[in-house]
């Protein structure tokens, strides 16, 4: 678990685009500092006045809060199921969180503890349940590629269904990030409700789900979601079943090799690019 530089530009693009108070933020893991020195001052050059010996200082820190406080002001809290890496809070999100814990803070940072954990709808409603109504959840977790890093990967589709107005939450924007990114992000242009298809797209490297959502309304009793396809009925024609059925017989009558070059090369590119928008989070 730790906050890449990617990470750091995506806490900034929300600060700037949905005003989020980091006044009290709390982290799923106790985040390492996964960038550079270099890599700070090169990336969010907004923090040159942090004068070079104060830098320095807080770089003798593998974890994120010194920096964090000398960038916003704010002390980084953070809740782990483990001790040994000394978090704020020790509790187990397989765990419902205490009623002391609800509606405490303003920000909620995932710096990729989901995919360890194995009840993710209790994970998901302690999520929700500690967040103040207007505070904002950034999520930067596995999507692709990460076969034995966890438990899951995530799809976009999970956070459309899932942070949805009515489990009290409302999706602000979610991007695709290659893992060995700087800044260059892929923006989802919309949710599949919204687009009528799902979001799908293939990326032959290791690559992170970026999240940001808000907290509308109280959190249910119980969180409940639906895969957005099924839920709108978008299988049920006629038409949908035979038109499956005879892309499926095609596929299979077609040479592998010519069926991947067809996704990798056209499709991939020329048809499901209108799914996405190459943006920089710094802008």
């Amino acid at each position: 678990m730790g906050l890449r530089i990617t990470s750091m530009l995506a806490i900034e693009y929300a600060k700037r685009q949905y005003g989020a108070d980091l006044s009290k933020t709390l982290t799923l893991g106790r985040q390492f500092r996964a960038f550079t020195r270099k890599e700070f001052r090169k990336y969010l050059p907004q923090y040159a006045g942090i004068p070079e010996a104060k830098l320095e200082e807080v770089f003798k820190s593998p974890y994120a809060e010194a920096v964090f406080e000398d960038m916003y002001g704010a002390k980084l809290m953070s809740l782990d199921g483990f001790a040994h890496e000394n978090p704020d809070i020790v509790w187990d999100l397989n765990q419902p969180v205490p009623e002391e814990m609800k509606g405490q803070y303003t920000c909620l940072i995932d710096g990729g503890t989901m995919e360890h954990v194995f009840d993710v709808p209790q994970l998901i409603h302690n999520c929700f349940s500690m967040l103040k109504e207007g505070g904002l959840y950034i999520s930067m977790v596995p999507t692709n590629n990460f076969n034995g890093h966890g438990l899951y990967q995530f799809s976009p589709d999970f956070f459309y269904s899932v942070f949805s107005k009515a489990n009290g939450m409302e999706i602000k924007d979610v991007f695709i990030v290659k893992f060995s990114a700087k800044n260059k992000v892929w923006k989802i242009n919309s949710s599949p409700a919204a687009s009528g298809e799902r979001v799908q797209f293939d990326v032959n490297t290791q690559t992170e789900i970026y999240v940001i959502a808000q907290k509308t309304g109280p959190t249910p009793e119980k969180i409940t979601a639906q895969q957005t396809d099924y839920e709108e009925g978008w299988y049920e024609d006629e038409k949908s079943i035979t038109n499956t059925a005879s892309r499926d017989a095609l596929i299979e009558r077609a040479p592998r090799k010519l069926v991947y070059a067809f996704r990798q090369f056209l499709y991939e590119p020329l048809v499901r690019r209108k799914m996405r928008t190459v943006v920089r989070l710094d802008r």
